[in-house]
């Protein structure tokens, strides 16, 4: 339907997304850039913009619209942060971007940025309940919402920047400091009273530098395996370890750790103060990072207008949205693929005794059982893991996904690679072993009883006696072939479900 470029300004950062926008009113992002820039002290300590940073801004954007014009989009929309509205020349600073780039930005207010962001988080996680903790250079946006609704709003005109001034040229100790700064943003939300009344299963949505900057020394600490930030999840626990690990760091040790710039390593204990100070104040002992943010909102909107409140399915707008722009299956045939799985793992539930949640694991397996076939029909099943683990699949965890790329790997048994599982053994379980060895067969079982992409199996009852299941079929025509390759299945059901398999 048409490509969009969004080009979004906050004061730490400058970002160009290009998304194509597809025909079920979503997206996929297929380009990203981002620059850094020095703005969020500057109104900080002076509330103006100084001719060195707009006019590197202005390079910036000139590059940027090249790359527009290169990519052949049809539609720009560049959107600046609420943090400008602090800016006492941000009229003559918005007026000269565009009347040296031709870009017109919209300024956005408090209000609109904070439901911008929540369309960006509740569209792509799966968060019902949540407290979003938007960190920025000079402000802060705390919101409030319970599943399709946002609850409560509160911002803070106080942010890493402001924190980390304050205490800098101190003669304090690394830990003492960020213990003050710790202390000074408690006061800024000691009059939030509606904290007291969040669901207990509320998680913190971290979005911003100080986010991303945590998640990548989680990881680290934790010898996390696996490499996306958006959707990590975390607890108090892990957050008090790289809140430990940072306060015994000066400065010059902060700017040497890996993956994280100067500019970030400048505000990391700051931001880490404020994130303590709401996990104190709101006693919520659970987390989870997003990397969507004012320009996935953007694009969202941009692809369905009338978008108001989020999708109701997360994981099937995204599965769908994924076969749309890879054409890589016939969409009807997934679909069927994925019924057929479910009604075997409803019917086989005796035997593999797993439980609800690896029926998202199953899905996106069912959905992308042939991934790999875009690179290769070779080992195509091999292909398809690294595609599974790498492609951006909303409404899911890093657990359930991960779980999903072995099951689209292991379709057939023998190839399974143990090799493999022991790099992400940290993340997984014995149990999952089993699982994934299960949901592997069955979507094997499903796709060759859709072989031909027909329907024609309609509903499956498994009776299980003695040592062997018998699985009927109930089919609209005849579907002998179908049937004929279901049972060439029967070696690796054994293995996996301990029976032999008779299919009516």
């Amino acid at each position: 339907m048409g490509k969009v470029g969004i080009i979004e300004l906050q004061t730490t950062s400058i970002k160009l997304v290009i998304a194509e926008i597809l025909e079920n009113q979503s997206f996929v992002v297929t380009d990203r850039y981002e620059d850094r820039i020095k703005i969020a002290s500057d109104l900080a300590n002076f509330e103006l913009i100084k001719p060195a940073c707009i006019n590197s801004i202005i390079t910036i954007l000139k590059a940027y619209k090249a790359l527009l014009n290169a990519s052949n989009v049809t539609e720009i929309k560049c959107v600046a942060s609420s943090e400008y509205l602090e800016a006492k020349n941000q009229r003559s600073f918005f007026e000269e971007l565009y009347s040296t780039t031709g870009f017109r930005f919209q300024l956005l207010s408090d209000d609109e940025q904070a439901n911008y962001m929540y369309l960006a988080f509740a569209n792509t996680l799966d968060c019902p309940k949540g407290l979003v903790l938007n960190i920025n250079g000079t402000n802060v946006q705390i919101v409030a919402y319970n599943r399709r609704n946002i609850l409560n709003q509160q911002y803070v005109q106080f942010g890493t920047f402001n924190l980390a001034e304050n205490f800098a040229g101190k003669d304090l100790s690394p830990e003492e400091s960020m213990k003050r700064m710790t202390a000074e943003f408690e006061k800024q939300i000691a009059n939030i009273d509606w904290f007291e009344g969040l669901d207990p299963e509320t998680q913190i949505v971290g979005t911003g530098d100080a986010f991303l900057s945590f998640a990548k020394l989680s990881k680290k600490l934790r010898h996390y395996p696996y490499n996306r930030d958006h959707s990590y999840q975390f607890s108090k626990e892990d957050f008090d370890k790289v809140y430990d690990f940072v306060k015994g760091l000066d400065i010059d040790k902060t700017k040497k750790l890996k993956g994280i710039s100067s500019e970030r390593a400048d505000v990391l204990a700051s931001g880490l103060s404020i994130m303590k100070a709401v996990a104190e104040k709101s006693k919520i002992s659970k987390f989870i990072v997003s990397e969507a943010g004012l320009s996935e909102a953007f694009i969202l909107t941009t692809a369905n207008p009338l978008l108001d409140k989020p999708v109701s399915d997360i994981l099937g707008n995204s599965l769908e949205t994924l076969n749309l722009y890879y054409n890589c299956a016939n969409i009807k045939n997934t679909k069927n693929i994925y019924e057929i799985s479910l009604m075997l793992f409803k019917q086989l539930k005796v035997l593999h005794k797993l439980p609800r949640n690896y029926v998202k694991v199953l899905r996106i397996a069912s959905y992308m059982n042939d991934c790999g076939k875009r690179i290769s029909a070779i080992d195509y099943e091999k292909k398809g893991f690294n595609i599974v683990l790498d492609s951006e699949i909303y409404g899911v965890n890093h657990h359930e996904q991960v779980l999903a790329a072995f099951t689209v790997a292991c379709q057939k048994l023998d190839d399974f690679s143990m090799t493999d599982w022991v790099k992400y053994s940290s993340m997984l379980s014995d149990v999952d072993l089993e699982g994934v060895r299960k949901l592997a067969v069955i979507v094997r079982l499903a796709s060759q009883l859709d072989l031909f992409n027909s329907g024609k199996v309609k509903d499956i009852s498994c009776d299980i006696l003695g040592d062997s299941v018998i699985m009927k079929t109930i089919v609209e025509s005849p579907a002998e072939m179908e049937i004929w390759e279901g049972v060439k299945v029967g070696t690796d059901f054994a293995k996996a479900f301990k029976k032999h398999l008779e299919i009516l």
